[in-house]
């Protein structure tokens, strides 16, 4: 048995107490030990209290977020191990939100593309809809630790969740959305090959292009969706907006027109819900700056 379905095992019989008091405690090693981390979410949380998010105003404000959001990750990660929790061990189901615009983008028989940043839980998301008997289909790189990333993506196929890595190209996927399936990507990965140069709070970005490539490939619609984490546990699902390719624009202006709405959408997500925003990097580049959020198409960097 690996140490990550011993997890599995383990941790759904944790009361919530319990799971909360090691969320805070395994946060603040993490932030204690992980300066690249911090200094990559520092990065980004400047340049969002530039663009006026009323809750980084200040630094003392921006450090509050800071500690939010690494805590915010643990949280994720423990409810991601206690998957298997089950009403008598406190599981709640989640509440989804938008369902309708999912439902009207999937009646074109195309399948959809559904776009998602690193927000609240997004892997109970992915299972969620699993469960409900959605195909599903996602993209993975390495994750959470090479020890487990193995296990990690077993637990997913368990799930009757397809996994594909970059390598693998778009034909799997392709045959998904074929299928009339949910290709769910993350909007803010770095798992990727091409990129598509935004700008995100006002400032340089750079966003995969896979989800717009996609969805103009297969003529499927892209659906914009988010979790958050709400109060007393409790996980929201919200399918916010959708758009279609647009056969009637050349190939590279679709693609950019597409991905300025993803950037849209994550956007709003993110502003919305700062202290969930669970990215450790550098996302923007100061205006002027010779970054690779400055030069368009770029090749991955994890």
């Amino acid at each position: 048995m690996s140490l990550l379905e011993l997890a599995f095992q383990l941790t759904p019989r944790l009361p919530e107490p319990i799971l909360s008091l090691v969320a805070s405690l395994t946060a603040a090693i993490d932030h204690a030990l992980s300066p690249t981390r911090r200094e990559g979410l520092r990065h980004n949380l400047e340049a969002i209290g530039a663009w006026g998010h009323p809750l980084l105003a200040t630094p003392a404000a921006r450090r509050a977020v800071e500690r939010a959001i690494f805590r915010s990750y643990h949280v994720g990660f423990l409810g991601y191990l206690a998957q298997r929790r089950t009403p008598a061990h406190g599981a709640r189901e989640p509440r989804f939100v938008g369902a309708e615009r999912l439902y009207r983008a999937l009646s074109h028989g195309r399948g959809a593309v559904v776009t998602a940043p690193h927000l609240g839980n997004w892997e109970l998301a992915v299972l969620s809809l699993a469960r409900l008997g959605f195909v599903v289909h996602v993209v993975t790189g390495l994750q959470f630790h090479a020890s487990v990333s193995r296990a990690a993506r077993a637990a997913k196929e368990s799930a009757r969740i397809a996994v594909s890595t970059p390598e693998d190209g778009f034909l799997p996927l392709l045959g998904t959305l074929k299928r009339g399936g949910l290709v769910i990507l993350l909007a803010d990965g770095d798992v990727y090959a091409r990129g598509i140069p935004v700008r995100l709070f006002g400032a340089p970005s750079v966003l995969p292009a896979g989800p717009a490539l996609l969805a103009r490939r297969a003529d499927a619609p892209i659906v914009h969706a988010f979790t958050v984490r709400e109060s007393g546990g409790a996980h929201r699902i919200v399918f916010e907006s959708a758009e279609r390719p647009d056969r009637a624009l050349a190939v590279a202006d679709d693609v950019a027109r597409l991905t300025e709405g993803v950037a849209r959408a994550l956007e709003r997500a993110v502003a919305a819900n700062i202290t969930q925003w669970c990215i450790f990097r550098p996302m923007v580049a100061p205006d002027g700056e010779p970054a690779a959020a400055a030069r368009g198409v770029v090749t991955h960097a994890a």
